[in-house]
């Protein structure tokens, strides 16, 4: 059985923990048909021998098991501890005292308690996620005199940040009060700074990322700004491209799809409140309840990494894993384990099926999610590596024209629209040949950024070659297109780029066209070079379409 979730998350704590408790409810609803399943496990054993006994034992076993694991997840301690008593019993070398094994499952009765605990407000690890929807990121900064606010406001706009400017440290400090921004710029002289003078705070004491911003470049002032509590140093008149470099590091932008992640475990309950942990953290999940249905689910839920409990009747964790890694594709997932054994040689055969982290029942859910995180984005930055340009982050040229196939495919199937553009930067090898290959790179990188940061997250840019990148926009019609990249190639031709005491604009052009019966992929990549080419000898600096 698969079950697919929503991507959706609640609005309100109270929803979230009104859905644990139903969880948990369940949970306690399901428990005495479990006491029952284990009851007669343990009187079909006591008539048993041989290859039978041995099958029936291993049953009852994976029964306590998988209770000693989720008693304590769910609020219910003592009831893991009477039912690892229990597999502790069961798991006894030699022949089961019968009057042992019914001492056993008495205890395990009797830690049942007639209801089961409240989830309270610290059960789930919520981490807020910043809206998809908004199109600017809140930065402050203060400057005594607004020199120039009026210009990095339209370059740091053009890159989804909204700047607002502030006189002097009170009116900052008030402003933060009201509204926390996301980084503040500093433009002081760090010579003036005393120790610990950038450290911005919000009301819970979090410090806000600080940039400083000065017309200084020795060491002396980068080491005044450090001391101050600034987390990055930007030389005036600023590069567009060094400010929002230090912008996107210090607020974490992250421009990915959220985290996909696949939860294999038999225990359909179990499985939802694990479901649940990852979900408030804003990542993606899938439960699977039959790891016989694992590998598909990993395929079509596109999942970035796996979580899976270690004793299930089909087949085990080990086993599991073990048949992944048969698979070219799934051979770098990560995995993470969930279990209630604790013993030595189980974590060893862990780490040998290449096994990345092995949590142990009862699993602390902040300790879930930040491992499954940690895991799920490193993979998927290795993973970005193979099909990434290492100057732009933007998508390589074999994984653009890959990407071309599958969603002209997918228009044509489904019907919908794609318009494809190629664009160019203008005149770009005198830009090279004036001021190096490390302006021309910056230029190049900043085209990329304004792309990625200001088109749809559901739009795939790549780069081409050289200066020339292609979007792929699904289910936009070609004027809609145009018109978008004519807003952002506005944009991009405003942006000062530096070289020395030099302050230089560049252009771009690009060619857009629609997909039309009877096109392919080939057709589509032509018929929009074909536009780009007819911008450019049109003038340069303008969108044409196809």
């Amino acid at each position: 059985m698969t079950r697919d979730t929503p991507p959706t998350m609640p609005t309100l704590p109270a929803e979230l923990l009104a859905r644990v408790q139903k969880i948990r409810q369940d949970f306690m609803a399901g428990l005495p048909n479990r006491l029952a399943q284990i009851r007669h496990a343990a009187e079909t054993l006591e008539g048993l021998d041989g290859d039978d006994a041995a099958t029936a034992r291993a049953d009852l076993a994976r029964h306590a098991h998988s209770l000693a694991g989720s008693g304590a997840t769910f609020g219910l301690p003592d009831l893991s501890v009477a039912a690892r008593a229990l597999e502790g019993v069961v798991n006894q070398t030699g022949a089961i005292a019968p009057p042992a094994l019914r001492a056993a499952i008495d205890e395990l009765e009797q830690a049942v308690p007639s209801t089961i605990p409240a989830a309270s407000a610290a059960v789930l690890p919520i981490v807020p996620t910043p809206s998809t929807e908004a199109p600017c990121r809140a930065v402050y900064l203060l400057q005594a005199d607004g020199a120039g606010a009026e210009d990095l406001a339209d370059i740091l706009a053009a890159y989804g940040y909204e700047l607002s400017v502030f006189p002097d440290a009170p009116a900052l400090a008030a402003a933060v009060a009201k509204a926390v921004p996301e980084a503040v710029i500093l433009d002081v002289n760090p010579h003036d700074m005393v120790p610990g003078a950038a450290q911005v705070t919000d009301a819970k004491g979090r410090k806000i990322p600080a940039v400083a911003l000065s017309s200084a470049t020795g060491f002396a002032a980068r080491l005044a700004a450090a001391r101050a509590g600034c987390d990055a140093y930007v030389v005036k008149p600023p590069d567009a491209n060094a400010l929002v470099d230090h912008l996107d590091r210090l607020t974490e932008r992250d421009p990915d799809q959220p985290l996909r992640i696949l939860i294999v475990d038999d225990d359909a309950t179990l499985g939802a409140y694990y479901e649940m942990a990852l979900q408030s953290t804003g990542m993606h999940t899938r439960l699977v309840t039959d790891p016989l249905q694992a590998v598909e689910a990993l395929y079509d839920h596109n999942a970035d990494l796996m979580v899976t409990d270690l004793i299930m009747p089909q087949c085990t964790g080990f086993e599991l894993a073990s048949v992944l890694r048969q698979y070219d594709g799934l051979l770098a997932l990560p995995i993470v384990f969930l279990t209630a054994d604790l013993d030595a040689e189980t974590y060893r055969s862990a780490v040998r099926t290449g096994v990345d982290a092995y949590l142990t029942k009862p699993v602390d859910l902040g300790d879930l999610s930040e491992t499954v995180r940690a895991r799920a984005r490193r993979a998927r930055q290795l993973k970005a590596l193979m099909v990434r340009d290492g100057l732009t982050g933007a998508y390589n040229h074999p994984m653009i024209q890959d990407l071309l196939v599958t969603e002209v495919a997918r228009a044509q199937r489904d019907g919908t629209e794609l318009s494809f553009a190629m664009l160019d930067i203008d005149h770009f090898k005198k830009v090279n040949d004036r001021y190096g290959h490390g302006a021309g790179d910056r230029v190049i990188k900043g085209l990329s950024r304004l792309l990625q940061q200001r088109l749809r997250r559901s739009d795939m840019i790549g780069r081409y070659g050289g200066e020339e990148f292609a979007v792929l926009m699904p289910r936009t019609s070609p004027k809609d297109a145009a018109d978008r990249l004519n807003v952002l190639r506005q944009q991009f031709s405003e942006i000062p780029y530096v070289h020395g005491d030099t302050q230089f604009q560049v252009t771009f052009s690009g060619g857009v066209v629609g997909l039309k019966p009877g096109l392919d992929a080939k057709a589509l990549n032509l018929a929009a070079d074909a536009a780009l080419y007819r911008a450019k000898n049109a003038g340069r600096d303008r969108i044409e379409l196809g």
